[in-house]
């Protein structure tokens, strides 16, 4: 039952972080489009991407973790 539960949080976590990569990605560019030359569009959304990455590094953790459940 514990590894599924690392599985299932594995998947969800990635799940979650290429949405909301996906999510940044596009508002960037389209914040990109109504901004200034030399501003720097990412500082917007700097939040959301440290927890894009926060979520993609808690899914390789816990994969790893229910591959060393597994063997």
């Amino acid at each position: 039952m514990k590894i599924k539960r690392y599985i299932n949080l594995s998947n969800l976590s990635l799940a979650a972080s290429v949405l909301l990569g996906l999510f940044v990605i596009i508002s960037t560019y389209s914040a990109k489009a109504s901004m200034p030359a030399g501003t720097c569009p990412l500082q917007n959304n700097d939040k959301r991407i440290y927890f894009a990455i926060g979520l993609a590094l808690i899914s390789v953790l816990t994969d790893g973790l229910g591959e060393k459940n597994r063997a």
